[in-house]
């Protein structure tokens, strides 16, 4: 089989940051591009999720970073497959008998990500060979680990040249730098590069290959944080805020983003909280339980008792006082959910129009499907 299948998703990356990627543009202007969606909430484990079944969180069960079991009371970091309940791309590619790897900027992707990949390899913790091969990896909170990934990619074509690849970076730099900032630009020219050069080797090695570029999210500043349990508290509502964004990567984001679950002590208050929650100030959209599984695809058994996304500049957090200023760079919310989908094929070849990042899984094993019956 001659075909290969190269499925990147670029950290952050909302469509202002190409502005500063030469080959990408020649990738859009020659193949396939469009204004995207992603999931909604619009954080990492989400979306990547999506990205590897091709299915809505409803169907794949991944809902936030950070999942509060109301059950047991304990909060956990959802970075086991065990938590996923759909089919990834690399069980498929295992089941057709063809090799896929996977590879990560950030480690927690690779233990969420990886079952059935033939290989995965994250910049956290990489084999002895690997960094032989290429040196030891950049620090995990910097914008050259993403291109020390792009390295490891050239490494795995070249010695196991499997039929899929998936390639996941970290947000570090969009989070840190707006897309003008010199060190932006270096990154995503850097990551530009690299991806030319993968394309190029494919070239070189013959094969018929389908290249796919999304992202998992977009990026905005954030001006104000506010703490809605402690509004809630203040109107008699004890409840317990839970931060979709939350991970063990807190240099990033602060564990400050712009979608929150709100789990209530009682019940019985949720068409209070839900008023109350409206009018607050930074606060765009409250959604009962049922109402944000039902618009946003979500897995009602794995949410709060409301969803509340907020206003572009605000992010919400467990901050002292109900609201304070902050400056940061964050997702989370409404504001973030617009990606790029770029594909080196028109799509008269793949026969599928991609409006939302997920749809790109499908679209990918049709593609190595077709070559290997």
């Amino acid at each position: 089989m001659n075909r290969r299948a190269l499925l990147i998703c670029i950290d952050g990356c909302g469509i202002e940051y190409l502005q500063f990627a030469t080959f990408l543009k020649r990738i859009i202007r020659d193949g396939y591009f469009v204004k995207g969606s992603a999931m909604v909430p619009s954080v990492t484990n989400v979306n990547n999720v999506s990205i590897i079944t091709g299915v809505y969180p409803e169907r794949h069960g991944i809902t936030s970073n950070y999942y509060y079991d109301r059950k047991t009371g304990r909060e956990i970091y959802m970075e086991s497959p065990d938590f996923i309940r759909a089919v990834t791309i690399f069980e498929i590619c295992k089941k057709m008998g063809l090799r896929s790897a996977l590879l990560t900027s950030k480690d927690k992707l690779r233990s969420l990500l990886d079952k059935g990949a033939t290989i995965s390899i994250s910049a956290e913790k990489p084999p002895e060979w690997i960094i032989k091969k290429v040196g030891s990896p950049p620090p995990i909170y910097s914008i050259d680990v993403n291109i020390w990934l792009f390295k490891v990619a050239k490494e795995i074509i070249l010695k196991e040249d499997p039929h899929l690849i998936y390639i996941v970076t970290t947000d570090y730099a969009m989070h840190k730098y707006a897309p003008e900032h010199e060190e932006s630009k270096r990154h995503i020219r850097g990551i530009d590069q690299a991806i030319q050069e993968l394309v190029e080797l494919y070239e070189l090695k013959g094969r018929e290959l389908l290249l796919c570029v999304t992202a998992d999210h977009g990026m905005s500043n954030k001006e104000k944080v506010v703490n809605l349990e402690l509004i809630l508290k203040e109107h008699n509502i004890h409840s317990k805020m839970n931060p979709i964004i939350a991970d063990r990567y807190v240099v990033h984001h602060s564990n400050l983003g712009g979608a929150v679950y709100i789990y209530l002590k009682e019940h019985k208050f949720v068409h209070k909280a839900i008023d109350i929650l409206e009018e607050i100030e930074g606060v765009e959209v409250v959604l009962s339980r049922r109402q944000a599984a039902k618009l946003f695809h979500l897995d009602e058994e794995r949410i709060g008792d409301i969803l509340v996304l907020g206003e572009k500049n605000y992010v919400f957090g467990l901050v002292d006082q109900e609201v304070v200023k902050v400056s940061l760079r964050s997702h989370g919310s409404l504001h973030e959910v617009e990606v790029p989908i770029i594909m080196n094929r028109k799509i008269s070849e793949l026969e599928k129009l991609p409006s939302e990042n997920k749809d790109l899984a499908p679209l990918v094993m049709d593609w190595l499907r077709r070559k290997s019956n």
